[in-house]
């Protein structure tokens, strides 16, 4: 305490009662300018321990230059709103004279302005706000004197291009001290190296298992499959009404928006405190959701993912997470946004909404009990993101190639990265190659005397245009009455919708009035039928840490269930495992139709299900290690028993089919030959040339490497850029350049970050060596139900596919009674 400002001593003692445990542990080395990760569930004060050092260092300066001295990076723009918020109080209590600003996208150019100017001396913003601006010239010239960087939950920019964007920005920044702060970073070495590199980095951390209470709320009855949230509307429509204000949870914007509008109607007396939040809803629509969070004035806002990170909203008092989140950090990451507060608890619910759900929904339970986190991955030397800092760096000032080079050698992610990869990325820049000349797109950088620099002021606007890693697909404006805008869908959404129809935008119906250029004027809709608009984005996967646990969940119900039957199975679920009684009758139901077609599936027999219909025989996988894992298990082996004849596949977290001619069944000898591991990352990436795969997935690289622009000057004012053929360039290159830094950066991607080759490598050798146990069933089981019915659903041309989907299932299923 004696070490802190007196000022800000002063207001700390008059705010709390003491330091919070994770407060004493990151003190103890942010105080002394160390590098620190600091790790501890939400709510315990971890970015308030991150901040005390930073704002007593900036106070104990005798003059504060005209720079940013401290500079604190978030994955989300609500993130910085939310600190500037909370920090207002501290630096108000040390007289006002440390300037604090936001800078992101949404900045105002006056603000910008201003800015470059009168600079912040605690600067918040994203990576990519950081990078562009490190290259701007109102900027270059002692607008950056950074003594301190911190990072807000770190483990958001791990498994993606964004960490490596700000791995190698902070090396261009080089602050003298670097604080990572995070509740579900795991493994801490991999976090700490992508904070820090090889530089030491202490760790601060406290016991994750924070209390909290997670009940799993299920409605009277579930289906076999599906992720449709009208049917547990009612369920959560209790559950919000009981709470002063909930954050409810969804897997998609398109569910969000859908639920949102369901409780609209079930709670009509609460029509304008229930809102909607996610990334494609207009901004104004976002803060308003925002504010009434953070003053409690709202009952309920459902969102996707854009507020599951640590936005400090104390009056929720219940978060609701629709469905399993596919991953235990995640599932804790949300259920912290409730209780956000020094010594308050998190408090929520998982729903689940299908049966097998139950089971995924009581993995993350357990798991979240027990403090378990999931294993983070940082994609290894991304070349895209490398060409476009490079690019950002010519723009700075000339660089020499060898100290170029050792500043990216410094970051984490590139520590490995060759020399050769790095000259090919520069040569590249440079306008070098067979081929890109044809595309305009030589020239980027001048090289000589082995420094490099940018080739004209037109490409560093080009640049600030088209820089960042997030993938940005045309999207058209929703504008209400009143000009009001209410958010932005896909162009080819509306395309489809037909003369009239009502679709849902920020939880309300609307209709298309008219079109007008990339504006699409709605008005109010009653009573019609409703569409939920699509936007690209992944699916939450499996991670490997809720697989693990899920697998010991079901091989603990299998065993119960052959030793002791039903009796014995309900006696595991709620003494070992927690459920309450309806959970536990709806999952007893489940298991007992399973059992009638085959054992609970498990990891060791791997279980295997043939199914004759008509022509066709299908063939289903049980292996529980998520949809990357089991779409790259799913292409070798039907790349290697059909021997270039035609098998049709599908895949999803649990499982993988494939479908082949009745009288060209492989026998099992045959397919566990398929499963050897030898050649396995060969023959996945062969499979992956010989589809669309990778010229689909080429143009976000293009985009990111600076190749293909997203955006361009037209007539003066910036517009679309024209549409390029991601896979006709990839052809192109990969006929004349298939050496090309962006066509490997494609491979790598797709091979590593999209296919996880490493992890379905290992699941084969596993599946290679562990017995097999084969049924040949009349129809799919339960638990093969789900993935069955996807597979079948492009085959389902009624006017309303998902009820038909459903129908089928409930078909299915019900044969097993």
């Amino acid at each position: 305490m004696k070490q802190l400002h007196p000022d800000l001593r002063r207001w700390f003692d008059q705010r709390f009662s003491s330091f919070t445990e994770i407060q004493r542990n990151a003190l103890r080395h942010t105080l002394k300018g160390e590098n620190t990760l600091i790790l501890a569930p939400t709510g315990t004060g971890k970015t308030l321990a991150a901040f005390l050092s930073v704002l007593s260092d900036l106070a104990t300066q005798p003059e504060l230059p005209n720079a940013v001295c401290a500079v604190y990076v978030s994955p989300l723009k609500a993130l910085g709103r939310d600190m500037l918020r909370n920090l207002e109080e501290p630096l108000a209590a040390l007289g006002g004279r440390i300037r604090m600003e936001i800078r992101t996208g949404d900045t105002a150019n006056s603000e910008r302005g201003k800015q470059s100017r009168r600079r912040p001396h605690l600067l918040l913003t994203t990576p990519e706000s950081l990078s562009t601006v490190l290259s701007q010239a109102g900027w270059r010239d002692g607008g950056f004197q950074t003594r301190v960087v911190v990072v807000d939950e770190i483990h958001a920019f791990a498994e993606n291009k964004r960490g490596s964007l700000l791995a190698l920005t902070l090396e261009r920044l080089n602050p003298a001290q670097r604080i990572g702060v995070s509740a579900t970073a795991w493994p801490t070495e991999v976090i700490a190296n992508l904070l820090c590199g090889e530089r030491p980095c202490a760790v601060a951390s406290v016991d994750l298992r924070r209390a909290h209470r997670l009940d799993i709320a299920t409605a009277d009855s579930l289906p076999p499959v599906g992720y449709n949230p009208y049917r547990i509307a009612h369920k959560t429509a209790d559950l919000v009404e009981k709470a002063d204000c909930s954050m409810v949870f969804t897997a998609t914007r398109s569910a969000a928006e859908r639920l949102g509008l369901a409780l609209k109607i079930l709670l009509p007396e609460q029509d304008e405190r229930i809102l909607v939040h996610h990334a494609s809803v207009d901004r104004a629509e976002r803060l308003l959701a925002e504010e009434g969070l953070a003053d409690g004035a709202v009952k309920a806002v459902v969102c996707s993912s854009s507020l599951e990170l640590g936005v400090d909203f104390t009056a929720v008092d219940q978060v609701l997470l629709i469905g399993a989140p596919r991953g235990v950090s995640r599932a804790l990451q949300r259920l912290g946004r409730s209780g956000h507060r020094v010594d308050g608890v998190s408090t929520g619910s998982l729903v689940p909404l299908s049966l097998p759900d139950i089971v995924s929904c009581t993995a993350i339970r357990h798991a979240a009990a027990a403090g378990r986190l999931d294993p983070l991955r940082v994609p290894a030397a991304p070349l895209d993101v490398l060409a476009q800092v490079l690019l950002a760096m010519s723009i700075e000032r000339a660089w020499g190639l060898d100290e170029a080079f050792a500043l990216v050698r410094r970051s984490g992610p590139y520590a490995n990265l060759s020399r050769a990869d790095f000259d090919d990325v520069i040569v590249y820049l440079a306008g070098g190659g067979r081929v890109l000349g044809s595309y305009g797109t030589y020239g980027k950088i001048f090289v000589e005397d082995d420094r490099f620099r940018v080739a004209s002021p037109k490409v560093a606007r080009l640049f600030y245009m088209n820089a960042g890693v997030i993938s940005d697909d045309f999207q058209m404006k929703v504008v209400g009455r009143g000009n009001r805008r209410l958010g932005e869908v896909e162009e080819s959404f509306i395309a489809s919708l037909q003369p009239g129809q009502a679709f849902i935008m920020a939880g309300r119906s609307v209709k298309v009035n008219r079109i007008h250029g990339n504006l699409a004027l709605v008005e109010p809709a009653a009573g019609e039928p409703v569409a939920a608009p699509r936007w690209m984005g992944g699916k939450m996967p499996l991670s490997a840490g809720l697989a693990a646990e899920e697998l010991g969940l079901r091989r603990a119900i299998r065993s119960a269930w052959e030793t002791g039957g039903p009796a014995a199975c309900e006696k595991i679920l709620r003494e070992e495992w927690g459920l309450n009684t309806a959970a536990v009758a709806l999952l007893l139901r489940f298991i007992e139709r399973q059992h009638k077609a085959a054992p609970i599936p498990i990891d060791t027999p791997v279980q295997v299900e043939r199914i004759t219909q008509g022509r066709k025989t299908i063939l289903i996988f049980h292996v529980v290690a998520g949809r990357a894992v089991n779409r790259s298990l799913a292409w070798v082996l039907g790349s290697r028993l059909m021997s270039g004849e035609s098998a049709v596949a599908n895949f999803d977290d649990y499982a993988f089919l494939m479908s082949v001619s009745k009288r060209k069944v492989p026998s099992l000898e045959a397919i566990r030959a398929a499963f050897d591991p030898a050649q396995f990352r060969q023959d996945l990436r062969s499979v992956l040339e010989s589809t669309e795969t990778l010229g689909r997935r080429f143009r976000a690289v293009a985009e990111i490497g600076q190749l293909l622009p997203r955006r361009t000057i037209r007539g003066g004012v910036t517009a679309k850029a024209s549409s390029w053929s991601g896979s006709l360039l990839y052809k192109t290159l990969m006929e004349y350049e298939p050496d090309h830094p962006l066509v490997r950066e494609c491979v790598r991607g797709t091979l590593e970050d999209e296919c996880d080759a490493a992890g379905a490598e290992r699941e084969a050798a596993k599946i290679f060596a562990t017995p097999f146990e084969v049924y040949d069933l009349p129809r799919p089981s339960p638990f093969a139900l789900q993935l069955f019915a996807a597979f079948n659903r492009e085959t389902l041309m009624a006017q309303d596919p998902e009820k038909a989907l459903d129908e089928l299932a409930e078909e299915l299923y019900g044969e097993w009674s």
